[in-house]
């Protein structure tokens, strides 16, 4: 008697869980380059003593897509933000990002080359 092949198992596909910040791939998406720093911030005592350690977290994006956030002589615009947690300093850097959209002027290159240089 011959054997009935065996049924293919059907298997769910699973999927990889969410590494980067939603904030960091919606700036990455919208043409920004993003970096990520961390530091710890040590406070210490007048005799030499460990008191505090904070962490910061500095999120940099940097906008180098013609018309949009650019300089005219192709400086790129960049913002930065500092939080506590990752996914706060990305919250906060996304908010940078939209308002620098809106801080800079056509009509008034001077303003536009200060924000390019961070100010």
């Amino acid at each position: 008697m011959a054997r009935r092949p065996a049924l293919p198992i059907r298997r769910h596909r699973q999927h990889r869980a969410v590494l980067q910040q939603p904030d960091r791939r919606h700036l990455e998406r919208a043409g920004w380059r993003t970096t990520l720093e961390y530091r710890e911030n040590h406070r210490r005592g007048g005799d030499g003593r460990l008191l505090a350690v904070t962490a910061v977290w500095r999120a940099e994006a940097e906008l180098t897509t013609q018309g949009r956030c650019v300089d005219g002589d192709g400086a790129p615009a960049v913002v930065w933000a500092e939080a506590g947690s990752v996914d706060a300093v990305w919250a906060r850097l996304r908010l940078e990002a939209e308002l620098a959209a809106i801080r800079v002027d056509p009509d008034r290159p001077s303003e536009r080359r200060a924000f390019a240089a961070g100010a």
